[in-house]
């Protein structure tokens, strides 16, 4: 009987070890089956902040309004905008600043908030106010250094030609992502 009891917890301690090994296993490769993972995200010290730390001037055309200030959090703003004619059209611009001891690179440029369906008579948009910091396929995205900022426009606006005459009040959205570098 002893001898069966003894088998049993041999057998339970090379499962245990072998569970073990296996949640090491897939804790360190996590790294490896990330593309693009360059082993900079493990340095000690370092910190991680890009915000948003200014709204521009709200320029507006027509009769456009701007229901409540401009709402944000790191880099995500929100806002309520209201175009009530054709041609209306409300612009500001966006500074967002590198506060943290790391690179950032500029990954993509979300919206949110304009359906498919309005996409006829309304144009919502996010473009940097800096050309060379649009990405292309000869440069890699902008890079925000420690300490630079980066200034990007938005826009939202009534098409001028819509033969459409009705009033909307948008609930928009916008995040600007950057990645470590």
């Amino acid at each position: 009987m002893k001898n069966s009891v003894s088998k049993r917890y041999i057998v339970l301690g090379f499962i245990f070890i072998i569970v073990m090994i296996l949640i090491w296993k897939v804790s360190t490769s996590y790294a490896y089956m990330n593309p693009g993972y360059t082993g900079q995200n493990i340095v000690s010290g370092d910190k991680w902040g890009i915000n948003i730390v200014e709204i521009g001037e709200i320029e507006k055309i027509g009769n456009a309004e701007l229901l409540h200030e401009v709402s944000t959090i790191g880099t995500t703003l929100n806002f309520n905008v209201i175009l009530f004619h054709p041609g209306d059209k409300i612009s500001f611009d966006v500074t967002v600043e590198n506060t943290s001891t790391l690179k950032g690179e500029l990954y993509a440029l979300a919206l949110s908030g304009l359906s498919s369906s309005l996409g006829e008579n309304i144009t919502y948009s996010i473009m940097p106010i800096d050309s060379s910091i649009v990405h292309t396929d000869e440069v890699d995205g902008s890079i925000i250094k420690s300490g630079d900022k980066q200034v990007f426009r938005i826009t939202v606006s009534y098409d001028e030609n819509s033969n459409d005459n009705e009033e909307y009040h948008l609930n928009l959205g916008a995040t600007i992502i950057y990645k470590q570098k």
